[in-house]
């Protein structure tokens, strides 16, 4: 630690002179000697005062590194954690997406099965109910046949009935009348 403290202000000393000599330099070297004591003079100057900057700067540029890569250096492991965690959740989310995708294809098989079932229920009872519709038809229909045979037996005995009276009234003479009226008086009081 100490030779680096040397050897910086051996560098920095170096710079200083070679900039001072460059300075007199490019004045032409005029004056001789009394420019070598002024040059080296600023130069004791110059060197006090770095000291003095590198005694005072010193600890707080120290720290304001240390500090600096401190922080850098927490940034980077709270980053790369948060980079784990984030990798931690995608992979989490991808196997629920997984899964997700998984449980909809079961849902959605189910829903079809479920479907599939009612409309055979729906078709069963459907034909159920065309099967009791077309036996209450025909039941329907023999009771209208029945209802118009027994019309028409009506009708077709009143008819008869209506044609014999038409008929009797027609071909009957009184004596006929007379004798058939004494055969009904005799039928019902032997019925008696």
């Amino acid at each position: 630690m100490i030779s680096k403290r040397v050897g910086s202000f051996v560098a920095t000393l170096l710079l200083a002179v070679l900039a001072c000599g460059t300075a007199m330099a490019s004045a032409g070297g005029e004056g001789g000697g009394s420019d070598w004591k002024d040059f080296f003079l600023r130069l004791l100057n110059f060197a006090v005062m770095l000291a003095i900057l590198v005694k005072l700067l010193k600890k707080p540029a120290t720290n304001f590194f240390v500090s600096r890569r401190e922080n850098i250096q927490r940034l980077l492991k709270e980053l790369e954690e948060k980079k784990q965690e984030a990798a931690a959740r995608a992979e989490e989310y991808k196997s629920k997406l997984a899964v997700l995708d998984k449980e909809t294809e079961r849902i959605l098989e189910e829903y079809i099965q479920e479907g599939e079932a009612e409309r055979r229920k729906i078709i069963e009872a459907a034909e159920r109910q065309a099967e009791y519709i077309h036996q209450q038809a025909q039941f329907a229909i023999q009771q209208e046949i029945k209802s118009a045979k027994e019309s028409l037996k009506e009708e077709i005995a009143e008819l008869t009935v209506s044609a014999a009276e038409e008929l009797l009234k027609k071909n009957i003479r009184g004596e006929d009348q007379k004798r058939l009226v004494e055969d009904f008086m005799t039928k019902a009081v032997e019925a008696k």
